[in-house]
């Protein structure tokens, strides 16, 4: 079960693991959005998907912002990652989602949806890839493009404009991507809630 911002007032909580996992875990760490913010963001969706020739939608309980990706990683490495969640900041950051963009891609483009530059949340994300580098965690995405996806595979002749909103309830998580059922989850395994001054 996913718990937002908007309802949990914790500093920071960790999230069980349900099953033993002796494998690699595909892993990354995210900020992640309250209901209301997650709605906003599925009603842009949703005023797409006329204007698509095709695309695949994400879904609203997968929306988030990638921070630092993972790849595939050792499960004996989970308190570590889970630690580098605990060690970052937990002010919450006023975050303005401002423009469309895409990546193209031959298969079908990208589109996702962009911040407007933000230099506490270019800090945060230096101050995770720092904790990685000092934990000899290998890493290969250091730069970094604060955004979030809405759409994969996808064709739109024309990038709509849309009116900017802002929003101040995240938390940071550490996120395990699997498959349930044939259906990509991403479950949250340990998560720091960022507190409004």
């Amino acid at each position: 079960a996913y718990c937002f911002v908007s309802s949990c007032f914790n500093n920071s909580m960790v999230f069980p693991i349900t099953k033993a996992y002796t494998q690699a875990m595909r892993l990354f760490y995210a900020l992640t959005f309250d209901e209301q913010t997650l709605s906003r963001l599925s009603d842009i969706q949703d005023s797409l998907v006329p204007l698509l020739e095709k695309g695949r939608k994400s879904a609203k309980h997968n929306l988030h912002l990638t921070l630092s990706f993972l790849g595939n990683q050792e499960p004996r490495l989970l308190p570590l990652f889970k630690e580098i969640v605990a060690a970052l900041p937990n002010t919450s950051i006023n975050l303005q989602f401002s423009h469309l963009g895409r990546f193209t891609k031959s298969g079908g483009d990208v589109i996702w949806l962009g911040i407007q530059r933000n230099v506490e949340l270019l800090h945060l994300q230096s101050m995770l890839v720092e904790h990685l580098i000092k934990s000899r965690v290998p890493i290969s995405d250091t730069s970094f493009a604060a955004h979030i996806t809405l759409f994969r595979n996808a064709r739109i002749a024309e990038l709509p404009s849309f009116s900017p909103f802002s929003c101040t309830s995240q938390a940071i998580r550490l996120m395990l991507s699997h498959q349930v059922e044939n259906v990509l989850v991403y479950t949250p395994l340990a998560s720091n809630f960022l507190l409004e001054n």
